[in-house]
């Protein structure tokens, strides 16, 4: 074996940079950098961070430079670092006696990505180095990891370990370019789950699922605590769950600021199908990306949410982004760009709408008012900007997404937030889908009422306050406000 020095360099600064890294032969077996593991689980909580497995691929994360044991001959190099950096994909002879590797990367030029700032809203279980890696290999500026308490299986036992790393608004850890945030993730699987970062203080208990407990907790007092210093809060929502009634109902009545999308699927139990939902029932509910990341399966930033930098003097970053996503000034994305403006014209309308890094495969598309329609586009152009005249006189909301299928299944790429109209419509058809969508969100509430109202249940103090919520949010959405 050859022992190998490798570097990989910005080619503007020449300086070692954070990337994803994979290096195999020409039968596709991989191979490890020293100190790193050749085979690593892909199990929630188990040595999660420094690694990927995406497919049949293992890639590794490196601070710009490591050491490999290789035979000479013909590697396949695969390294990544992001949307503002061109990739490097070649096959490189490894000789005989050579010692060392240099490879650099180039960033791209004239970039919209150079103006925008991303962020991945919710991950678990990584070390502050191994998240600060991670983010700065795949391009995030911001990295939000949420302490929750986990069952260990087999033990009856519950670690929430990662609350002693809660830095709240302050810093945890900085370093490549990437800043770390730590707050919470609190969760009750029949009232629904909830982030709340840049929280003053942690928000507790971060679990109230025990169906016996002398003291069972609000998902809107942990929603009102968050609020209480500016913190931003998420329905983590779970489409396998049909419980969550709380949840919706604070989301109603806006306790709750957003929804997480971490799941690009279109398929059955889709997140952004839900979303879908809630914008047909009239409910002004933007959306934040996050990968939900817990296992070395998911890439850090997938998806991405991205909003615009501010060029005020002194602007932190990550307040920036927090208030820009907060006011669905924002898109989340594994990949394209994508943004879309309006312009109404009395009876008429026009949507400008740009799209950068889309591959020849993708399809471009508009949502209105959940009606899908389609974008021409020249597939041999990575980069469309394009106006499209429409009947905006009954739109309620509006989106454009970018999709692609990916063995038999579609998912979306990147999606903007909706735009609304401050008009309400009389249109028939609108209301029948607002019908609809208020018919399809019902069972959420009913079966947690039906839960809140069992014999274990329903003397605990907070019953008739979450009762009260849930019949509050029903009469709103049953008025059409």
């Amino acid at each position: 074996m050859t022992l190998i020095h490798l570097r990989v360099s910005d080619s503007a600064t020449q300086k070692a940079i954070p990337v994803r890294i994979r290096i195999s032969d020409i039968d596709g077996n991989s191979y490890a950098p020293l100190g790193r593991q050749e085979n690593f689980p892909p199990i929630a909580h188990h040595a999660v961070g420094g690694q990927v497995i995406l497919g049949e691929k293992k890639y590794y994360y490196i601070d710009g430079a490591c050491e490999i044991d290789l035979q000479p001959g013909f590697y396949n190099f695969e390294v990544f670092k992001g949307e503002r950096f061109h990739g490097f994909c070649k096959s490189v002879e490894i000789k005989q006696g050579q010692a060392a590797l240099r490879i650099i990367i180039e960033k791209k030029s004239n970039s919209i990505w150079s103006d925008l700032i991303s962020g991945d809203a919710r991950c678990h279980g990584l070390s502050w180095a191994a998240s600060v890696l991670e983010g700065a290999a795949e391009g995030l500026d911001i990295v939000h990891s949420l302490a929750r308490e986990v069952k260990i299986p087999g033990s009856g036992i519950s670690d929430s370990t990662d609350i002693l790393d809660f830095s709240g608004q302050e810093v945890a850890y900085e370093k490549f370019g990437c800043t770390l945030f730590v707050n919470t993730l609190n969760h009750n699987f029949f009232l629904g789950a909830i982030s709340i970062i840049h929280s003053h203080r942690p928000v507790f208990p971060l679990s109230s699922n025990l169906t016996d407990s002398s003291n069972l907790w609000s998902v809107i007092d942990w929603c009102r605590q968050g609020h209480r210093k500016n913190g931003l809060v998420t329905w983590v929502f779970d489409p396998a769950n049909e419980f969550q009634g709380e949840a919706l109902a604070a989301l109603v009545l806006k306790e709750i600021d957003l929804v997480e999308i971490s799941s690009l699927s279109l398929g059955e139990n889709s997140q952004i199908l839900f979303w879908y939902r809630l914008l047909d029932a009239g409910l002004k509910v933007n959306s934040v990306g996050a990968s939900g990341k817990e296992n070395n399966n998911v890439l850090l930033g997938h998806p991405k949410t991205w909003c615009k930098n501010s060029r005020e003097i002194g602007a932190l970053l990550h307040l920036t982004w927090l208030e820009s996503v907060r006011k669905g000034d924002s898109f989340f994305s594994n990949g394209p760009f994508i943004d879309i403006q309006i312009e109404n014209k009395g009876s008429s309308g026009k949507i400008s709408l740009v799209a950068i890094d889309v591959l020849p495969s993708d399809h471009i598309e508009l949502v209105i008012n959940g009606e899908i329609i389609p974008v021409k586009r020249d597939e041999n152009r990575d980069q469309i900007q394009t106006e499209i005249e429409l009947d905006l006189t009954n739109y309620q909301w509006i989106c454009a997404r970018i999709i692609s299928s990916e063995n038999g299944k579609t998912l979306v790429r990147a999606h903007t937030n909706p735009r609304f109209n401050i008009v309400k419509s009389n249109n028939s058809m609108q209301n029948h889908r607002k019908f609809v969508a208020i018919k399809g969100l019902l069972p959420h509430f009913e079966n947690t009422e039906a839960w809140l109202n069992s014999p274990k249940i329903k003397d605990q103090k907070r019953v008739p306050q979450i009762l009260g919520a849930i019949a509050e949010a029903k009469a709103i959405l049953a008025s059409g406000n």
